[in-house]
């Protein structure tokens, strides 16, 4: 009897907090509209946009990654693919290979993090809604394409909630008192899509690095060549 009671109540409990985030979501319209002269930005903060150059402070323009939050800011048109289990939340980003992890075992933050692209991210469900929190992340990403800049005190809180059954926003609220004078909170919304499909994501990325590289190489050697032979023509 003990053993059908303590089964019903695993049951019920389950049933009423499964969220069905599994699967393959889009996002809804374009990328959110952040712009500077809307933000609270610290004079440092100034100075760091002011001094954005896209050809040196873009990470994906070297294959790396999107970094966190700028992931979920810059999806549109592309998917994420949302991989759910108990102990733990994947969100495999199809730009870059980003790929996010949120631990829902109940661990702290460590103590002394490394700062990474996509920081360190715990989470828990309350009630219907995902709350994230993530720190650790690297001062070398931005938030924006535009070069909206963070610091490595950058906090991001998220708070995942269904609309309906086939669609979430995720509220990101981003705190960061070297940059920002004060909190400030985006909205982002994600509908469900099964008929999209996930490309290669890092491997297409490469694959155009060692394109330009291969370029690069053989234009070298062809000026080598015309510059030798110019200097062995009578």
């Amino acid at each position: 009897m003990a053993v059908c009671c303590a089964i019903g109540f695993l049951m019920t409990s389950t049933a009423a907090t499964a969220s069905d985030l599994s699967g393959i979501w889009v996002p809804e319209g374009g990328a959110p509209l952040l712009s500077p002269e809307g933000l609270p930005l610290t004079d440092k903060g100034k100075t760091a946009l002011a001094a954005f150059d896209p050809q040196r402070h873009d990470s994906t323009r070297f294959c790396m990654p999107y970094g966190t939050p700028r992931n979920i800011l810059s999806t549109a048109p592309y998917p994420i693919q949302i991989l759910e289990r108990p102990e733990q939340i994947t969100i495999i980003f199809d730009r870059l290979g980003d790929v996010r992890r949120l631990f829902m075992d109940g661990r702290d933050h460590p103590l002394d993090p490394w700062p990474t692209w996509l920081g360190h991210s715990t989470a828990r469900w309350e009630g219907r809604t995902l709350v994230i929190d993530t720190v650790a992340m690297t001062h070398e990403s931005i938030l924006t394409d535009t070069g909206l800049p963070h610091s490595e005190q950058m906090r991001v809180s998220e708070r995942l909630s269904f609309i309906d059954r086939d669609r979430f926003q995720d509220e990101i609220t981003i705190t960061d008192p070297v940059m920002y004078e004060k909190p400030f909170t985006v909205v982002r919304t994600f509908r469900r899509a099964p008929e999209a499909q996930m490309s290669e994501g890092s491997a297409i990325c490469l694959l155009d690095q060692w394109r330009d590289q291969l370029e690069a190489r053989n234009r070298a050697l062809a000026d080598k060549v015309m510059e030798r032979d110019g200097e062995t023509a009578p």
